[in-house]
């Protein structure tokens, strides 16, 4: 197929909310772009991560979800994103393209794009960085020399957090990786994904950044709880599982969604990234434990003991 030389879909996921509501969520960068799909040295990773913050992404620009069905028009932000709700069922077959224009932009990930509801009464809530994969996010220049010389290939992957999925997989539920990395690591991530057999959840993402807004901090702060609410708010009727770590905000974000939502939360997973729990931990891990829902916080030891739990915890969703 011939694709238009003027930009590239960076990141598209389709998800579907209910019977007749369809969430259309991507990026659109400048140029025909191709994610980093094959095993490859350290330097080149870290040039590779390195030179996705010096993309243009394709701001402001009206551009047109195509289906076999319906053509939906929307409009890039500053970021290059876009998100839409369409009041249709899932079409298995899209193409984007900009507008008064034929040639469709070609999306480069190589990870799904769709992803439908299930008959499952679950849905599985999860952060990335210290979560599934170890990140150092808690020391910075460890973080940075993490990401950039590590390719995702040989990023260490979180046992426990695999186990719980896996254990969980009995009763098939959807799972949604929420981040606040930003979207210049999708293909870094969902490589790790895939390498390390984790299940193929939607990606959401922060904005796609330059280097200029990276060095500013230029993050929503809010920006998980948001997308988790929406997830939440948008979706049938289910129960919820979290899971999540110590190292930055996700007890907070969970005790609020809590005290929010304290009938759907079926349980909570906090890993302990450090050796001991500082007293900043131990307060956001009370504050959670206040509201009633059940939470773990957990380290590898705790495994088998978790485990068994989850086999009676599933009795309430079957």
């Amino acid at each position: 197929m011939v694709y238009s030389k003027k930009a590239s879909v960076w990141e598209l996921s389709i998800l579907k909310l209910s019977a007749q509501q369809t969430w259309y969520r991507g990026v659109v960068v400048k140029g025909q772009k191709e994610f980093q799909n094959k095993k490859g040295q350290a330097l080149r990773n870290a040039i590779h991560v390195l030179q996705s913050y010096f993309i243009p992404v394709c701001a402001h620009q009206e551009i047109c979800i195509q289906t076999p069905t319906e053509t939906l028009h929307t409009r890039t932000d500053a970021h290059g994103r876009f998100e839409v709700i369409a009041n249709n069922k899932m079409e298995t077959e899209v193409s984007i393209t900009f507008l008064n224009t034929d040639l469709p932009l070609k999306i480069v990930q190589d990870y799904p794009i769709l992803f439908s509801d299930s008959a499952s009464r679950l849905d599985i809530i999860s952060d990335i960085d210290d979560t599934i994969l170890v990140s150092n996010t808690a020391h910075i220049f460890k973080r940075i020399k993490t990401l950039l010389f590590l390719i995702p290939e040989k990023r260490t992957v979180i046992d426990f957090s695999k186990n719980i999925f896996k254990a969980w997989s009995a009763v098939n539920p959807r799972l949604f990786y929420v981040s606040k990395s930003e979207s210049n690591l999708f293909g870094l991530l969902t490589t790790f994904i895939k390498y390390n057999n984790l299940p193929l959840g939607m990606l959401v993402l922060t904005p796609y950044l330059n280097f200029y807004q990276l060095l500013k901090g230029h993050k929503p702060e809010q920006f998980k709880l948001n997308a988790i609410r929406f997830l939440i708010t948008h979706s049938r009727s289910k129960y919820y599982v979290f899971v999540g770590d110590d190292s930055q905000k996700d007890m907070s974000i969970y005790t609020t969604l809590a005290k929010t939502y304290p009938e759907l939360i079926l349980k909570v997973y906090i890993r302990q990234t450090g050796e001991n729990v500082n007293q900043t931990q131990q307060n956001m891990w009370e504050a959670l434990l206040a509201t009633g829902v059940s939470a773990s916080y957990f380290l590898p030891e705790h495994t088998e003991t978790i485990l068994e739990e989850i086999e009676h915890l599933k009795h309430k969703i079957i």
